[in-house]
């Protein structure tokens, strides 16, 4: 390694680990608040509340280094531009794309890097996260019990309480609807306060009421009798059926944000066959009303699509007219017809989470690209714009907020099956990068321009 290009490498140390320090604690503040809520408010062991939120570090990082390595770009050749150290080298005989190649296989290298983290360590630390808030409502189960919303998390009973004391488990204004009993008209439980408490080991929510009435309806004699009865105190034993109750929850099943490449290509093959049943399903009961065609069904026409998507090829179904009118279909070809709508809706609704999958797997190698391209773009820019401080931090965030914004937008579309994965996860890529090696390109071939 050359004297310059450890010189370089030295000077883009301390601004990216900066711009990494910066950015993540902006993607982190809204979580910084809610894990202080649970410390202070919930009352949950302040060790705990770290292990969460350094397990949840992990997804931003995946973000804040592309966006590091681009602040410590514009700092670090802004600062050599304004002191002429570039002007210097160059007037020395070294070109400026020797200057930029450093930071260029510097990139490369964190780039490969961050892919590694995103297959093999994000995984791991998203799915030890989601374990750890099981665990968490196990232990302090109140922590996910909100006051002021509706709580329809235990079968058979919706939940709502005004006011709650997470320490205490003193509750102020109770409403709960049970239809636990399998009645149309569920009971009505008004309580002025009361205690909530679990107990873990039977996996049953114990709430005491104060001062309450319940309001029930029952159907008697062919007509309806209404009651209405007032306690003074009550208690109530809610099962749960969820991981809460057991002795060591763990959630044995992973999302597409806690699986490796490998996993989600299996999960892919796994899908790929189901959709492939489902499209049998569907075909055989178009082929028993003797169609060919889904869209030979009778009903209503699709809608259509926005004006920015008609001119994208392969979003425009082609015309198919209904050869099967809705005058004509009888009760025996109903059930044909509405099995090969189902049949169809499960083909959509595979192939969307499909899609999901091949969006996460591109996105692994996608967002840590996005360091040799930042690199591209923020050498040419901080030499053109000779400043490292204040113009670097914006044009950072301008830069940076469109490629997370155009990134998001983008999973949106894949998710919904309107653009494929790659070109939703690689299209603000190929945009900045084509400006970027324009503007690399110019700048070495025209110099500093001072």
């Amino acid at each position: 390694m050359t004297i310059l290009q450890r010189y370089v490498i030295r000077s883009l140390i301390w601004p990216s680990l900066l711009g990494l320090g910066v950015v993540t604690a902006l993607l982190s503040m809204d979580f910084l608040l809610d894990y202080l809520d649970l410390f202070i408010g919930k009352g949950i062991p302040f060790l705990t509340v770290a292990r969460m939120y350094i397990l949840g570090l992990g997804w931003m990082l995946a973000l804040s280094v592309p966006c590091a390595v681009l602040v410590g770009v514009l700092m670090t050749y802004g600062r050599m531009a304004q002191d002429n150290e570039a002007l210097a080298l160059q007037a020395g005989g070294v070109s400026l794309t020797q200057i930029i190649m450093p930071s260029l296989i510097l990139s490369v290298i964190i780039a490969a890097a961050l892919a590694l983290f995103n297959n093999y360590i994000l995984p791991d630390t998203n799915h030890a996260f989601a374990n750890l808030i099981v665990q968490v409502n196990k232990t302090r189960p109140t922590a996910q019990i909100q006051e002021g919303v509706f709580i329809d998390d235990f079968p058979g009973y919706t939940l709502f309480i005004s006011r709650l004391d997470d320490r205490s488990g003193r509750m102020q204004q109770v409403m709960i609807f049970d239809s636990s009993m399998g009645s149309t008209q569920p009971r009505t439980i008004l309580a002025k306060q009361g205690f909530l408490h679990y107990k873990p080991e039977q996996g049953i929510l114990v709430l005491e009421l104060e001062d309450g009435e319940v309001h029930e309806a029952q159907a008697e004699g062919g007509g309806t009798t209404y009651r209405r009865l007032h306690f003074e105190r009550q208690t109530m034993n809610i099962t749960d059926n969820s991981q809460r109750g057991q002795a060591n929850p763990v959630r044995r099943s992973r999302g597409q944000r806690e699986m490796s490449i490998p996993m989600m290509v299996e999960k892919i093959e796994e899908l790929h066959a189901e959709a492939g049943q489902y499209e049998a399903e569907r075909d055989t009961a178009l082929a028993t009303l003797g169609l060919t065609d889904f869209r030979q069904l009778p009903g209503p026409a699709p809608k259509p699509l926005p004006r920015l998507l008609r001119w994208i090829p392969w979003l425009r179904p082609a015309t198919v007219q209904s050869v099967l009118p809705d005058s004509m279909v009888g009760p025996k070809q109903r059930r044909w017809v509405e099995e090969a709508r189902r049949k169809e809706l499960q083909v959509l609704a595979t192939g969307k989470r499909i899609a999901q999958f091949k969006v996460e797997i591109q996105k692994k190698f996608s967002i840590p690209a996005a360091c040799i391209i930042f690199v591209l773009l923020g050498a040419p820019l901080g030499i053109q714009s000779r400043r490292g401080g204040m113009a670097a931090g914006f044009i950072s965030v301008g830069f940076f907020l469109f490629y997370y914004l155009a990134l998001v937008g983008g999973e949106q579309l894949a998710d919904r099956a309107i653009l494929p994965p790659w070109v939703s996860m690689w299209l603000p890529n190929i945009i900045l990068g084509l400006l970027g090696i324009y503007l690399t390109w110019k700048t070495c071939a025209f110099g500093t321009g001072k």
